[in-house]
C-alpha cells in the first residue's frame, strides 16, 4: 500500500531539465569543448559534482570556471521556467487529501526553496532531500532512502515521481514504487523500469495517485 508520494523538482514540477543541459552546452562551449550525444545523458538529471570526474576524465578544461559560467547562464534562465502548472495542482490536491509529501532534488537547497516558493509550495512537503543531504546522489538510491526515513515510511511504501533515467534508478534502487513524466528533454531515455509511463499532456490526472 502506497502511503507517500515522492516528487522530483526539476523536469517535475518546473521545466528547468533543458535549462540545465542548455546552461551545460553553453558553459562547455565557451571553453572550447564541443560535448557529444553520450555527454548530454551523462548530464540531463545529474548535478555537475556528480559527472565531474566523468567529464574531466575525456576533456581537458578548469571545472570551477565550468561551474561559474553554468550557474550564471542557469540562474538568469530559471528566472523565466515556466511551471508544470498541472503537477503543482495535483500536489496541492494530495495534500488536502493529508497525503505525506516529500521531495528528492539534487538542486541546492536554496534554488530548491526559490522555486517551491514561486510555485507556492514552500509549506507543502514533510521532508525534502537536496544536494546538500546526501553525499551518494542520483542515480544511486540514498536520497529515496533518506527521504523515506524522514516521512516515517518504508520505501516500498512510497510512490516516486520522476522525469528522468537517473531518477527513476534512484527510485527503483531503493525499492519504491515510480512513475515517470517524460518531457521534452527526457523523452527519449529509457524508462523500461518504470510501473507507469505517464504523458503530461494526455494523462496526468489526480486519478493515477488514487
Amino acid at each position: 500500500m502506497i502511503k507517500a508520494v515522492i516528487f522530483d523538482q526539476d523536469g517535475v514540477i518546473i521545466d528547468s531539465e533543458k535549462i540545465n543541459l542548455a546552461s551545460a552546452l553553453f558553459s562547455f562551449e565557451q571553453l572550447g569543448i564541443k560535448i557529444d550525444d553520450q555527454d548530454k545523458k551523462t548530464i540531463i538529471g545529474i548535478h555537475p559534482t556528480d559527472y565531474k570526474n566523468i567529464m574531466l576524465a575525456k576533456y581537458d578544461f578548469d571545472f570551477d570556471r565550468y561551474v561559474q559560467i553554468k550557474r550564471d547562464y542557469y540562474s538568469q534562465a530559471l528566472i523565466s521556467a515556466p511551471l508544470f502548472t498541472k503537477t503543482v495542482n495535483i500536489i496541492r490536491q494530495l495534500k488536502q487529501k493529508n497525503i505525506p509529501l516529500g521531495m528528492v532534488t539534487s538542486s541546492k537547497r536554496v534554488t530548491n526553496q526559490e522555486i517551491l516558493k514561486r510555485a507556492g509550495l514552500d509549506k507543502v512537503f514533510k521532508a525534502i532531500i537536496c544536494f546538500e543531504d546526501c553525499e551518494q546522489r542520483k542515480p544511486a538510491p540514498d536520497c529515496y532512502l533518506s527521504c523515506a526515513s524522514k516521512l516515517n515510511v518504508l520505501p516500498y511504501e512510497c510512490l516516486a515521481i520522476e522525469d528522468s533515467q537517473p531518477g527513476l534508478t534512484a527510485a527503483k534502487g531503493a525499492g519504491m514504487t515510480c512513475f515517470v513524466i517524460p518531457n521534452q528533454t527526457t523523452q527519449n531515455q529509457d524508462f523500461s523500469r518504470a510501473d507507469k509511463v505517464i504523458d503530461y499532456d494526455t494523462e496526468l490526472d489526480i486519478e493515477l495517485f488514487e
